[in-house]
């Protein structure tokens, strides 16, 4: 995993006198806790300490920033003294300060030690004073290690800097242990208070552009107007796309867990998209397979749930492609196959197709670039080919669009270039996947989205999700202030999270609902924002012609009137509605 972490716009405290709480397994000896020194950018020595209850300390110094590949300055400590299984909980703890006159800072890596060093994984930035302070920092593992397959990388290359380190510990509490006892610092970002002035404009801003004023005209099944009736008219399905990526096998999956899934997804989804299950390698040819798709494309259908098209190829190498390079000829002929074959089964069934993912990311213009004839140009021949096969908006799908770095310039670089060589691309997939190493600011979120509106008409963030190492409070409001601010922006048409369920996640921790269905606090903002806050549901009395007004969400709505109820109807595109006996 290539990892480009930034400085973090947030506020950190330590407290040195923090009591570390019993019962965890120490992972370095003693004798190992002088970590060892690899870097590229810089130099490493060690140094007496006085009035400390250590000795010695690392002092490393940074000379050239490296922010793209920090670990070209690093401290490195093996973790020899035990297993870590996926979801132990890990602190890490160390003293840390900067020498000279300047802010530290320093990212923490649990990885195997052998490459491509996986990561069971990582923490926000510490923030490193002139004094001597406790860092503690918590880490959920995310994969399993047996014992001495690990290590403890503490990247530095960030800045220039000159950082002294001592007193490496990792401690292994295990799964069960309660991650909010563990010390740690408290991470925030800028923007997350109750009356920040960004909010309040842009809660002003959804009130203007995603309302509208409707009237309708009510009739009964005779034909006559429905005169002095009182009716309730709710918001069925909201125009604007929320949602969330969803699977075939749970949107049919018999039992209490499906039918909790499909619950959640029915009450708060007006869009979704399908994890993997139409990508050319996960595309199910098989008889089981395909009659899940079609009966999930039709149980969406029927609840009014929209679907985006994910994704006819990616430029970064996937494993289905990769298996096929060494015949590059048929490799190119099996992308516009399959492209072909999933553009015609699925139709108009979807609402925009993701031509592209990943142009940049991964080394994404790998067969494009680098692997030369005969895969050279083969996402451009696939994106013009889908322009003649279907009418559906094309859309580039990529990530980290909102950290500043090579990734953001070169998305934009690549969507200014289509468009001045007259490749027209509708849309952007912001993919969004964030952590609280790097939380940027709703105000940086709007900025962002206004500089890509110069090259794209429209934006969507498509899977969103954020790893916190267990702060769900802090997860909450940042999906909650996510949620406000790409609402507010007449940019974006849609914003699906990456998931929902602890059980059907990628990254488990960032799930809004815990293996048993319970709750957590992002959950709770999901849908107090969707079924309360951003919904419409108003008792009304027709007046003598038949006729109800009303202000609301834009969307489509449904009528009751006693026990009878309309089907859905877009209320700025229909004049008229019969109300059924």
């Amino acid at each position: 995993m290539r990892l480009i972490p930034f400085i973090l716009m947030m506020a950190a405290s330590f407290c040195p006198a923090v009591e570390i709480p019993a019962g965890g397994v120490e992972l370095i000896t003693t004798q190992e806790k002088t970590t060892a020194w690899t870097g590229t950018v810089g130099h490493a020595e060690k140094v007496s300490v006085d009035g400390q209850d250590f000795s010695q300390a690392m002092r490393i110094t940074v000379d050239k920033a490296s922010p793209e590949q920090p670990w070209n300055a690093q401290l490195a400590t093996p973790l020899t003294t035990g297993p870590v299984k996926s979801g132990d909980k890990l602190l890490i703890t160390y003293m840390a300060r900067c020498p000279v006159e300047k802010e530290g800072l320093a990212m923490a890596k649990v990885q195997l030690k052998t490459p491509p060093h996986d990561m069971l994984g990582i923490t926000e930035n510490a923030r490193i004073g002139t004094a001597w302070q406790a860092v503690h920092q918590v880490i959920v593992a995310k994969l399993d290690a047996p014992e001495g397959t690990a290590e403890l990388a503490i990247f530095l290359g960030e800045q220039t800097q000159t950082v002294e380190i001592a007193n490496v510990r990792v401690l292994n509490y295990g799964p069960d242990f309660d991650i909010t006892k563990l010390p740690r610092q408290k991470d925030t970002y800028e923007g997350r208070g109750p009356g920040a002035p960004w909010r309040k404009a842009a809660l002003e801003r959804i009130e203007s552009i995603r309302k509208a004023d409707f009237s309708i005209r009510l009739r009964g099944k005779d034909g006559a107007p429905l005169a002095n009736t009182a009716v309730e008219i709710e918001l069925d399905r909201h125009e604007f796309g929320f949602g969330t990526c969803v699977t075939r096998g749970m949107l049919t999956m018999e039992g209490p867990d499906g039918d909790r899934y499909r619950d959640i997804v029915r009450r708060t989804c007006s869009r979704v998209v399908f994890e993997n299950d139409l990508k050319p390698d996960t595309f199910p040819h098989d008889t089981q397979g395909k009659a899940e798709l079609e009966k999930s494309m039709a149980w969406l259908e029927a609840n009014g749930i929209s679907i985006r098209g994910h994704y006819l190829m990616q430029e970064a190498v996937d494993g289905w492609t990769r298996e096929r390079l060494a015949d590059p000829a048929k490799a190119r002929e099996a992308l516009l196959a399959s492209s072909r074959e999933r553009i015609a089964a699925i139709g108009d069934r979807v609402t925009e197709w993701d031509v592209i993912n990943h142009p940049i990311a991964w080394k994404g213009a790998e067969m494009l670039g680098q692997k030369g004839p005969p895969l050279d140009g083969v996402g451009m021949e696939i994106f013009r080919e889908a322009r003649q096969l279907t009418n559906l908006p094309l859309c580039i799908n990529e990530d980290q669009i909102f950290r500043p770095g090579p990734q953001q310039d070169k998305t934009y670089e690549l969507l200014e270039k289509l468009k001045r060589d007259g490749v027209r691309v509708d849309g952007l997939g912001n993919q969004a996947h964030f952590h609280s190493s790097y939380l940027p600011s709703p105000e940086e979120l709007l900025r962002v989205t206004d500089h890509f509106t110069s090259v794209v008409p429209k934006q969507v963030i498509t899977e969103f999700d954020i790893a916190t190492n267990g702060d769900d409070q802090l997860a909450a409001d940042y999906l909650r202030d996510s949620m406000i601010a790409c609402f507010s922006h007449p940019a974006y048409d849609g914003f699906l999270l990456w998931g929902f369920w602890e059980n059907r996640h990628w990254i488990p921790e960032a799930a809004l609902w815990k293996k048993d269905w319970t709750p957590k606090p992002a959950a709770l903002v999901w849908e107090e924002w969707l079924c309360e806050n951003w919904h419409t549901k108003e008792t009304l009395v027709s007046d003598a012609d038949g006729r109800v007004s009303w202000r609301g969400f834009k969307g489509s709505y449904k009528v009751k009137t006693g026990a009878r109820v309309t089907a859905p109807f877009q209320p700025g595109k229909t004049s008229e509605i019969v109300i059924p006996d």
